[in-house]
């Protein structure tokens, strides 16, 4: 293994230590004030944060070096969007079996960080400013890049989570749209969009029926949807 990427695997020990290893001052807090367990809340939410983009972002760049990696996270999104794409026409990667290697570990990393994340969820409700402290770190994208086959029971707890009206509608029904996209099956709540390669425009969410689709966003509390496209049901989902 190069010097580069056992500095990338140190560091994702270190991360995850951080983030899993708040029980013990979650239980020296509890005869405390909420301050103290709103503290730890979003301490763990950082430490999660954190290890979220571990690898992704040398996966995503082409690069183990952390030093190059401070610099290309550091752009403006207008540069990024340019340095990215240089890289991409210029065919800038990592070496595949490091490329591997690193995947890997991200996959397990996002395994840990979801169970993690959910047994917070379950203890504290979905993070607010009241329990996690103003600008905590939003979960949304670590449950976008969970594994599709632990989608299939965090959706249920979080659809708790929507009609308790302590987590917004839209994000849970992008996430569950996107498992439907995963498996192969047409969305319900219209929440993605299909750009076609051909005509290269963005087209509209398709789904199969727009009565139940409305249905099934009025009871999450989102409105009705406005542009999309009927579908035939045995269609690869988004198409």
């Amino acid at each position: 293994m190069s010097k580069s990427a056992s500095v990338i695997v140190a560091l994702g020990a270190v991360s995850l230590s951080m983030a899993y290893g708040c029980s013990a001052q979650e239980q020296r807090c509890d005869q405390q004030s909420s301050v103290c367990e709103s503290l730890t809340y979003r301490e763990s939410l950082e430490a999660i944060d954190r290890s979220d983009q571990l690898h992704r972002d040398a996966i995503s760049w082409g690069t183990a070096d952390p030093d190059e990696l401070a610099r290309l996270n550091s752009l403006d999104d207008e540069a990024s969007m340019a340095e990215w794409g240089r890289r991409n026409v210029e065919g800038i990667k990592l070496d595949p079996e490091l490329e591997k290697e690193l995947w890997v570990k991200q996959i397990a990393i996002d395994r840990a960080n979801t169970q993690e994340l959910m047994r917070l969820i379950e203890q504290h409700g979905w993070p607010t400013d009241e329990t996690a402290g103003e600008g905590f770190p939003s979960p949304v994208p670590v449950l976008i890049h969970m594994q599709p086959e632990d989608a299939e029971w965090v959706l249920p707890k979080l659809r708790i989570e929507v009609l308790a009206g302590r987590m917004d509608a839209e994000p849970y029904a992008m996430i569950y749209d996107r498992k439907q996209q995963h498996d192969g099956v047409p969305q319900l709540y219209g929440k993605t969009l299909y750009f076609d390669p051909e005509t290269r425009t963005v087209l509209a969410p398709a789904i199969v029926d727009i009565d139940a689709t409305n249905r099934a966003r009025a009871e999450i509390g989102l409105g009705p949807l406005e542009e999309y496209r009927i579908t035939d049901p045995h269609t690869a989902a988004g198409k």
